[in-house]
């Protein structure tokens, strides 16, 4: 089997796009990007495990300049982008696409790298996104199977290679360092499915993260790889393949086709896992339609998903809030009983309340296979059916696009609505939030993004 040149091909767009070739599109979908990364950060700043990594890094990785937390501290680039892209992460409540948790890990490492960037300014820092959006999605999209049924967090095992791509662009390294860096970046590739519901899973996007700036780091330090470690039989993509039916054949259109203008990225309106986000629009659009049963009436609730979706929201009886974002049962619950669910309705005493406990024991998941050609991981809809103790039903919509869905864009509005949300449970001045919300807005006109960042001076809660 001949193989496409895949890591040099990503190489040299990576070290020789500029700004003036991206698609308006692009830019649109990074300043979005930007902005939602930095509410979920503003969120996840004070959660228990940005602040083990935190300490780790502080005790354990290099000092240096790079800023994380907009300024809570300053270390070297690799542990402000293992922070900055853990916090992101840390509530699940941050954009994805194509199953990858995209801004999470780049909009970090992207920060992280300004410091020494030769050009810090924000068409850079668009540009840097951009290329590394594309190279994430080239990858993903040559494998037909599901890795997550695999036991492969994709955001882990691709997430190095993009993160190294937006830090080789911003560091300014050539099509031969390039290459290099995201051969080295394929050899940190890891992590696993079993670990969801647990600290670790955010912990993938900051390491994700952490190793890309690594890999272009000891690139420039001149550790070696081999530039053919993605596309190689025994390179990264064939080695995660499920039944090795990844394309490798496939030549590249970097640059001629743009993904990020085609899929964008799908903004969560729910602090919980992408594969709930439908379920809970079901319900809340059951409530506001005014045919919410009383839930004392209510004998067995019925969500309607595909097995793919399903498995990733595995917890039946979650026991705290990391487990309750990766639970089917839970999202049915809580929207059936509160006509929400956000921040409020994941602390203990929302969690223990017996109404809800009553409620989760009567979830049965109705997992099928009837997938969504456009997006194959998922239903063609979802919808939830609610079983009455006399025996009648009631049915929720049918949603295919939840609200902030890159089909079903939230308003500019609603997205401030969820960057002070996030900004209030992170304890933040409103003020600072607004003008973190106006910078992403903004940045691709601002020549020095990470200094106006800088001059927010956000401390600790």
């Amino acid at each position: 089997m001949t193989t496409a040149p895949i890591t040099r091909a990503a190489g040299r767009f990576v070290a020789q796009t500029r700004f003036g070739d991206l698609p308006p599109e692009a830019a649109e979908v990074a300043r979005l990007g930007f902005a939602d990364t930095f509410a979920v950060m503003l969120a996840g700043r004070n959660e228990p495990v940005t602040r083990v990594v935190s300490a780790y890094a502080r005790a354990g990785l290099a000092p240096g300049d790079a800023p994380w937390l907009f300024g809570q501290g300053h270390a070297a680039p690799e542990a402000s982008a293992l922070i900055d892209a853990t916090a992101a992460h840390a509530l699940d409540f941050d954009d994805y696409a194509f199953s990858n948790h995209v801004s999470a890990v780049l909009v970090p490492v992207v920060l992280a790298c300004a410091p020494l960037s030769p050009d810090p300014s924000g068409r850079r820092m668009v540009t840097a996104y951009a290329v590394a959006y594309e190279v994430w999605a080239d990858l993903m999209g040559r494998e037909p199977d599901h890795l997550h049924s695999k036991g492969w967090h994709p955001t882990a095992v691709f997430g190095p290679v993009a993160a190294a791509a937006a830090a080789a662009h911003m560091l300014g390294l050539d099509a031969a360092d390039a290459t290099n860096a995201l051969a080295l970046a394929a050899s940190h590739a890891g992590g696993l499915m079993a670990n969801f519901g647990s600290m670790t899973k955010p912990y993938h996007a900051g390491l994700a993260a952490e190793m890309g700036v690594r890999a272009v780091r000891l690139t420039q330090a001149g550790m070696t790889a081999q530039p053919i470690a993605l596309e190689s039989p025994v390179g990264l993509l064939a080695a995660l393949s499920p039944d090795r039916a990844v394309d490798l054949t496939r030549e590249t259109t970097f640059g001629a086709r743009w993904k990020i203008a085609e899929a964008r990225i799908n903004i969560k309106k729910y602090p919980t896992v992408g594969a709930s986000q439908r379920i809970i629009d079901a319900l809340v659009a059951l409530h506001a339609e005014g045919r919410m049963p009383d839930p004392a009436q209510i004998a067995k609730l019925i969500p309607r998903v595909s097995v793919k979706h399903a498995a990733v929201m595995p917890f039946a009886d979650p026991r705290d809030a990391a487990e309750a974002k990766f639970s089917l049962s839970f999202v049915t619950a809580a929207a059936v009983l509160w006509g929400r669910v956000g921040f409020a309705e994941m602390t203990p005493a929302r969690l223990a309340d017996p109404v809800l406990r009553a409620l989760i024991a009567q979830v049965q998941v109705d997992a099928h296979e009837d997938y969504d050609p456009e997006y194959p991981v998922a239903a063609v809809w979802d919808m939830v059916t609610l079983v009455l103790k006399d025996g009648t039903t009631v049915e929720s919509p049918k949603i295919h696009h939840f609200t902030g869905h890159a089909k079903a864009p939230l308003t500019k509005r609603q997205h401030w609505d969820k960057f002070a949300d996030c900004a209030s449970y992170g304890g933040v001045d409103p003020a600072i939030a607004r003008a973190l919300f106006d910078l992403a807005a903004t940045i691709d006109t601002n020549d020095r993004p990470a200094e106006a960042l800088a001059r927010l001076a956000l401390h600790p809660a």
